[in-house]
């Protein structure tokens, strides 16, 4: 019995870990690589490169590119990142530069509806 309920406790810690903190490789669809953090949780997650850039990854084009907040989700601009590139500044220049705080906001506000949707409050 004991053994069933590390192991039921282990799976519920597995699935709602935040991401692995260190530093990996990316790779673009050109092949083209950089390092970054995964950043985030279920709720919340991005690409935090070593320079700063917040990053979200495209299913569509099979890129990272420059992250934007739109209707308060996190969403890919469509802007793909280039590390070391002169088309890294014209892109900024195409893009709100993602404002920390605004990350900031929104990631309390995730944690905050989380929290809420698994300890509603009494309606009574």
């Amino acid at each position: 019995m004991k053994t069933m309920i590390l192991l039921f406790i282990s799976c519920v810690l597995l699935f709602g870990a935040p991401a692995f903190d260190g530093l990996r490789e990316f790779t673009n669809a050109d092949g083209t690589t950089f390092m970054a953090k995964a950043q985030g949780n279920q709720h919340l997650n991005w690409i935090q490169t070593q320079d700063g850039e917040i990053l979200k990854y495209n299913e569509e084009t099979k890129n990272f590119e420059y992250a934007t907040i739109q209707e308060n989700r996190l969403i890919p601009s469509g802007i793909k990142y280039e590390k070391n590139s002169l088309k890294k500044a014209s892109a900024l220049q195409k893009v709100n530069k993602l404002d920390k705080s605004e990350l900031s906001k929104l990631w309390s506000e995730r944690q905050k509806a989380a929290i809420e949707r698994t300890h509603p409050k009494n309606s009574n």
